[in-house]
């Protein structure tokens, strides 16, 4: 069954939370009038979601089934359908925008079927703030619609503490309750997201403490994801530069710093086509398969180079040399980090922008070599600079409206595939990306 609820109003015409609440109430009614049923294991996540979860952020106001939004591109909901691979969930079951920002997510929905244990669930738990922490959204939603979870995703997942993060539990029958159902309907329907109520909300939030266990190799866990990011991959270069150098103590700084800089790039470049479910024959969790971690790194390497075109996974002299033996254990464990399962890192939700940033930054600095020791330090020109400077993603947006913007408004696409642009100055890509 599908109950039918009128979906997406405008800010001028919005659905007012009475009715949206008389609607979610006959949802309500016909869920707990075969509540033994829907919990069953019989009954699916798919089934729920069309039966139930699709209506109900529809009767939120919410375009869900594209009724209104009909352009792929200016669509307030993005839902994904049947994307599970062998090794888990890769995509958070819907994602919400709110127009005319539709690069910008302001929320996540994580479905489930009703009848799975939401607040033990630890896995559902921390994909739904690892979805949300990538995307930089400070709430999103986990729920098999018997059970509803608000989740804090403003600190790094950690699936120690993933239930640290949990906001709010609501049952179903509460939403019956007018004061109970005014709580979540201004956070989450569109009209709370349209007037600022769901922004004020979460302006007002405590700051978040660092409750996720403290790794030697993390610093806190309250960091956005761009500067724990950051500080993971020069964890992982310092840590690489000293296996490199123990296993050929001939190797200089400019050595080290190309090697560790290529190994570093395949392993996060495989990560991203593993979240994208671009690459799904080989990924960094199944290294070591064969009985040598380091081995099937060179050979996914070998296999990737032959499908992608590009410097990273190109035959290096040094690193796909067949003599060169590197410690199994310590490669090993810096996979074992980066590797789907236990990586808070989601590469499908990051921005792209902010990818680029953190590379801009992180190759301001090289690794400097002494005859037994590797170290990481600043490039001269950055050290005298103060530091390596990147131009915002608001910045970008607003210069490139205001040039290329410009120049291409009112021109057909025949006339602007003959026009060309060049970023002399181009680091990071973004003013690329900013197109």
């Amino acid at each position: 069954m599908s109950l039918k609820v009128r979906p997406y109003m405008t800010s001028k015409n919005q659905l007012p939370a009475t009715q949206a609440q008389s609607q979610i109430n006959m949802l309500v009614e016909s869920f707990l009038e075969h509540r033994s049923i829907y919990c069953g294991g019989a009954y699916s996540e798919a089934q729920a979601r069309k039966d139930f979860i699709d209506p109900f952020f529809e009767a939120l106001g919410w375009d869900v089934n594209h009724r209104l939004q009909r352009n792929p591109y200016e669509q307030e909901v993005i839902v994904e359908r049947n994307v599970s691979t062998g090794e888990g969930q890769k995509r958070a079951d819907y994602a919400f925008y709110l127009a005319p920002n539709y690069r910008d997510i302001r929320f996540f929905v994580e479905a489930k079927k009703p009848s799975s244990n939401l607040s033990s669930d630890i896995d559902a738990l921390f994909q739904t703030i690892r979805y949300g922490w990538n995307a930089g959204t400070i709430l999103s939603v986990l729920t098999n619609f018997n059970q509803v979870i608000v989740m804090d995703c403003r600190s790094r997942p950690d699936p120690a503490t993933a239930s640290h993060r949990i906001l709010h539990t609501f049952s179903v029958e509460e939403f019956t309750n007018e004061e109970t159902f005014a709580r979540f309907y201004w956070l989450f329907s569109r009209e709370a997201h349209d007037t600022g109520s769901y922004d004020r909300y979460c302006s007002m939030l405590p700051k978040p403490r660092g409750v996720a266990r403290q790794l030697t190799l993390f610093k806190q866990s309250t960091q956005p994801v761009d500067e724990a990011f950051l500080d993971d991959l020069e964890a992982y270069r310092a840590r690489l530069a000293s296996i490199f150098k123990k296993a050929d103590h001939s190797l200089d700084g400019a050595e080290l710093t190309e090697i560790t800089q290529r190994t570093l790039d395949r392993l996060i470049f495989l990560r991203f086509l593993e979240d994208k479910l671009i690459e799904t024959k080989v990924s960094v969790g199944r290294f070591g398969a064969s009985g040598s971690v380091w081995r099937d790194f060179v050979a996914a390497s070998r296999r990737l180079d032959a499908i992608y075109n590009g410097i990273v996974y190109k035959t290096h002299t040094l690193i796909d040399n067949p003599t060169f033996d590197v410690d199994e254990n310590a490669f090993g464990d810096i996979c074992e980090q980066l590797s789907d399962l236990n990586s808070p890192y989601d590469f499908n939700v990051i921005p792209i922008h902010i990818l680029g940033s953190i590379y801009e930054r992180f190759l301001g600095k090289i690794i400097v070599a002494t005859a037994q020791r590797a170290r990481v330090e600043p490039k001269p020109e950055v050290r005298k600079g103060g530091g390596v400077y990147y131009t915002p993603d608001f910045v970008v947006r607003y210069i490139v409206k205001n040039t290329i913007g410009k120049k291409l408004n009112g021109k057909t696409p025949k006339q602007i595939s003959g026009l060309k642009f060049c970023d002399i100055a181009c680091g990071s890509g973004v003013f690329c990306l900013g197109l």
